[in-house]
């Protein structure tokens, strides 16, 4: 045994120790750092669970500890995707066969089914874009797909003749205890929360889920003890979990996929993990097969705009576990990131809105428009009608198709859309609003001027009269 070896062991061996002999005496420590960094990320509640090989080192919930508990369900975002690979595996099926052999035409062109394997599927090679039936990338290059992941929901289905939240829940779920976890919507699942202009706004997770076609790639949900369950089936693996944790695929330095799960070299040991998020929650799964510890962290709060501290605040426990770091997390971003996006989406709210302030104030005085009157007047009013009807229109039909990042970007943020919305809503509004003044002036009010000008005129002629008559 040369040197390097065998100070290499040394190392692992204190890390071990360290992790594990000495956890329960850090535990209050971790306990006020979970407190306090929470605090600073702006989250609601977490939950948190660790483990070794054989059962729970620590678990507890934070924050809303009179709604939540260790029973209830967390979304676990793409979590979920270890479980989805695991399903097809517990299938032993051939993960070569290529789609065109489970009738998805509905999901998939029955072209692109004849190429795209299983296998391709689980490790994010086949091409498809990540959430819709388009090839966008280049077979066998890794391109991150949750329509993969959707597309092995719909296998399980095929090959078992069940539905999925079935075939999980008989296959994985009630075999390893978990009793309160959920492979489709259910109500139990704790309410959640997005950002509203910096302020905690309650999420309709149900929305998002829609269809549950997306389900076996980030919304299966399962309880902080259900999920201590799930962690010590890694520190105590069979075939499936080993296959699930063998490096497939080079991602970037030091990063492989596996199936459903990443695999990274750290600090001289492997660790394997995936993070979780959607709309209104975020989670993520560490295994550290070395140290044969492994925890989940997972909170209800997640905001589109700022995801920096949420992030900081799940790195700042792995930080904790494995050197005994506290470190307090830094949270100006959140201010300086919203004060900017805020500020923004108010000015350029304002901006329509004084348009529409001038336009009641001069209908309010009665001035004339000149929309209509001559060249000038329908130069005037075609340049109304493209900032005011064409523009925002053509504005929202572009955000809401071309781009399908950017739609759900939008779609998912409050402030975004309440920015857009209220803007264009503005925008119409002030444009219906001349519309309707420039009729009714037309029909009306101009007649009426008319009429009032014609008496004024046979007044004056009438006192003209009257001058004359008295010279």
């Amino acid at each position: 045994m040369n040197f390097s070896a065998f100070i290499l062991i040394l190392i692992s061996l204190f890390l071990y120790n360290f992790a594990n002999d000495n956890i329960n005496e850090r535990i209050p420590f971790l306990d006020k750092l979970i407190e306090s960094n929470m605090k600073l990320a702006k989250l609601k509640t977490v939950g948190i669970i660790i483990v070794n090989k054989t059962s729970p080192i620590f678990k507890k919930v934070y924050g809303e500890t009179d709604k939540v508990s260790l029973t209830s369900p967390f979304i676990l975002g793409s979590v979920s995707k270890s479980f989805t690979a695991l399903g097809i595996l517990k299938l032993n099926i051939n993960l070569d066969q290529t789609l065109d052999k489970f009738d998805l035409k509905e999901y998939i062109d029955e072209n692109d089914a004849k190429y795209i394997t299983i296998s391709e599927l689980l490790n994010h090679t086949s091409g498809l874009d990540s959430m819709t039936r388009k090839i966008t990338g280049k077979r066998g290059t890794f391109a991150y797909s949750n329509y993969g992941f959707a597309l092995l929901g719909k296998i399980i289905e095929k090959v078992s003749k069940k539905t999925y939240h079935n075939y999980m829940k008989e296959t994985i779920f009630e075999k390893l205890n978990m009793n309160n976890s959920y492979a489709e919507y259910n109500n139990e699942i704790i309410d959640s929360y997005d950002n509203f202009f910096g302020a905690d706004s309650k999420y309709d997770i149900k929305y998002e889920i829609g269809d549950g076609f997306f389900v076996p790639a980030g919304f299966i949900s399962a309880s902080i003890d259900d999920m201590g369950q799930y962690c010590q089936l890694y520190l105590n693996p069979d075939d499936d979990i080993n296959k699930i944790t063998h490096r497939n695929l080079l991602i970037m330095p030091g990063i492989h996929y596996g199936m459903g799960m990443m695999i990274k070299h750290k600090n001289g040991r492997d660790i394997y993990e995936h993070p979780g998020t959607v709309t209104s929650f975020l989670s993520h799964l560490y295994i550290f097969p070395d140290l044969e510890l492994a925890y989940f962290v997972v909170t209800n709060t997640h905001d589109n705009f700022c995801e920096g501290p949420a992030n900081a605040f799940i790195d700042s426990i792995e930080d904790f576990l494995i050197s005994g770091s506290l470190k307090e997390i830094d949270n100006k971003i959140f201010f300086f990131v919203h004060f900017t996006y805020d500020t923004i989406i108010i000015f350029i709210i304002i901006i329509p809105l004084i348009y529409l302030i001038i336009t009641i104030v001069r209908i309010a005085k009665r001035k004339k428009y000149l929309w209509f009157n001559e060249i000038k007047g329908k130069i005037i009013f075609g340049i109304d009608a493209f900032i005011l009807v064409i523009a925002p229109i053509i504005t929202l039909i572009c955000l809401f198709s071309v781009d399908f990042y950017l739609k759900r970007k939008i779609e998912y943020s409050k402030d975004y859309k309440f920015g857009i919305f209220t803007t264009a809503s503005l925008m119409f509004l002030t444009f219906i609003i001349k519309l309707i003044y420039v009729f009714v002036y037309d029909k009306y009010l101009k007649k009426n001027e008319k009429m009032k000008n014609k008496d004024d005129m046979d007044l004056d002629y009438l006192n003209v009269n009257n001058e004359e008559t008295n010279e």
